[in-house]
Formats: structure tokens, sequence, C-alpha cells
């Protein structure tokens, strides 16, 4: 019966081959036993042989490093407008998922502004992020309150909205700003199209 060479780990093949050679095989009937080449079987038989004091000791790796790669730059300004759309994006679905209603979007984007305007000069100094919009949310989320019942307000979300927004495009006043008044419209569109 052919097994498939990937099944088995170096460890597990030199097991078999081991058995083989003990059971009397050949080195062609291991390997055709094994579904590898004589030359695998040869090898084994070999590193077997060898006195385990002699055998090499295989090597871990180090890991290579990745270095994040910003998700957009400042020179370009296509690329920021990309990030402006994605972060649009990501508000509209978050604002969504809140279950907040008009007057509480209006005061959570209203808000927001202002808590970046206050806090511009530290907010001009982080990094651009490496991280979709998306995926910083849940870690700009403010920490809630100690206790068990707490039920987040728009003062909360206003905090969290302020906070992301400053994380995924520091120091870009004129697209918080184009981004808040967006959200706000969409929010008003959305809204006038459920009454209706």
């Amino acid at each position: 019966m052919n097994q498939d060479q990937s099944k088995f780990t170096p460890e597990e093949r030199r097991l078999l081959v081991a058995r083989g050679v003990q059971a009397g095989k050949s080195n062609r009937a291991i390997a055709k036993k094994l579904g590898v080449d004589e030359g695998t079987v040869r090898n084994a038989r070999k590193y077997l042989a060898t006195p385990e004091h002699e055998r090499p000791v295989k090597k871990e790796r180090p890991r290579k490093f990745k270095v994040p790669v910003p998700i957009y730059t400042l020179d370009d300004r296509a690329s920021l407008l990309r990030q402006k759309g994605r972060v649009l994006k990501a508000a509209k679905h978050w604002i969504a998922e809140q279950h907040m209603v008009l007057n509480e979007i209006e005061h959570v984007v209203h808000d927001a502004g202002g808590q970046l305007f206050q806090s511009r000069a530290l907010v001009r100094r982080m990094p651009i992020p490496t991280q979709k919009p998306e995926e910083l949310l849940l870690p700009t989320r403010p920490n809630a309150s100690k206790c068990a019942d707490f039920i987040p307000n728009p003062d909360y979300y206003a905090g969290w909205l302020a906070r992301w927004l400053a994380v995924c495009l520091p120091g870009q006043d004129d697209l918080y700003d184009e981004i808040l008044r967006e959200t706000s419209q969409w929010a008003r569109n959305r809204a006038a199209w459920l009454i209706s």
C-alpha cells in the first residue's frame, strides 16, 4: 500500500524505515511502501546508522520580523482619500451596529468633533496606522465603567469615535470635519428614508 510522502514527518518516516530494515526489506521495497524515492530511504538509513550524539541537529531559524507598513502615505492625496473612504464606511457600519437614533448620532458626531479639536496637538504626534479602520475600533474603545450594568451613552460613543478617528487619520483636521459632516448627512438621510 502506497502512502503519500507528505503524510509523514521526517521522524515518522525514519521510524517506518527502521521497521522495514528490521523486517529485512530492501530499500526499494521500503521506498515503494512509503511512497518515497529510494534516495530518501538511503538517507534515513544513513541517519539511523549514525550515533545519536553525531547526528545533525536541526536549528530553529529565527523568525523574520515583519515591518508594519502604514496603511496610507501623507504625501499621496489619493492614498489619504482612500483612507478617508475606508474610515467613512467603517464609521457608518459602526453607528448602525450601535443602534443609535438620529439625535444620538448628531450628539456623538458633534461632541467627537469638539474632542478632536481640543486634542489636535496630541493627535498630530500619533503615528500613521498599519491596520484597517475596522480593526482599530476595538483597541480604541474607551474603558467601560466598572459597573456590570453600564449602559453606553452618547458621551461614551463620542469619546470612542474621537479616539478612533484620531488613530485612523492622525492630524488630518480637514478629513475629520469631512467625515463627521458626511456621517451626519448620512444619518439624516437614513432617518428620512426609514420614516418614509
